[in-house]
């Protein structure tokens, strides 16, 4: 189903007020653009994901993802290099 104009304009005001979107009122339009960038909402939303969905545990978060989606051999070879890295500091 889709949203409503009002259902979406509603939820762009309140983004806008939690200081998640800025509206440019110049135009007769209002225009929204993003205040937080999406790298800053991912770590957000991942944490707040962590805590709500596995008990702060990473490994769990790590063992679902993985179980759920097969890794390529590339993607594989990009964790261990991560995690290899996260040993050595």
């Amino acid at each position: 189903k889709e949203a409503g104009y009002t259902t979406t304009l509603k939820l762009m005001q309140i983004m806008n007020e939690k200081g998640l979107v800025k509206r440019d009122d110049s135009f007769k339009t209002h225009i929204y653009q993003p205040a937080v960038s999406r790298e800053k909402t991912q770590q957000h939303l991942l944490g707040k994901m962590i805590n709500t969905l596995f008990g702060g545990s990473t490994t769990e978060l790590v063992i679902q993802a993985l179980g759920n989606h097969k890794a390529s051999p590339g993607e594989l070879e990009e964790i261990q290099k991560i995690l290899t890295e996260m040993k050595n500091q």
